[in-house]
């Protein structure tokens, strides 16, 4: 038993060092002429799955580190008013999560 209990620290400290070094390592090689990186996630129509692909975009912006996303858009392709409810109720959770409308979109676009 002592045996499996100090396995489990080690294991557990290894993996905190690593978190330690990739966390230095990035806050060194952050440019500050990066752009800005976007998802865009489109949702057309009635998406049974909407939740899971908002939620699944918004774990990679909290942990990929470096190189994730700035900001998932949630791009509304005709979405039905149930799947608009609930896409809007999952970007009020995340500040770097919006709802765009095809023609925001393409301003958006054209302003870069």
């Amino acid at each position: 038993m002592v045996y499996f209990s100090l396995c489990v620290l080690i294991f557990f400290a290894v993996i905190g060092v690593c978190q330690v070094c990739r966390g230095i390592v990035q806050a060194i090689s952050k440019s500050k002429d990066d752009k800005e990186i976007i998802l865009i996630e489109p949702i057309c129509k009635h998406q049974e799955n909407a939740e899971y692909l908002l939620r699944n975009a918004a774990w990679k912006v909290m942990w990929m580190g470096r190189f994730a996303p700035d900001k998932v858009i949630c791009l509304d392709c005709n979405m039905d008013s149930e799947t608009k409810h609930l896409c809007k109720l999952v970007c009020n959770e995340y500040p770097f999560m919006e709802i765009y409308t095809k023609e925001q979109m393409h301003e958006r676009i054209e302003s870069i």
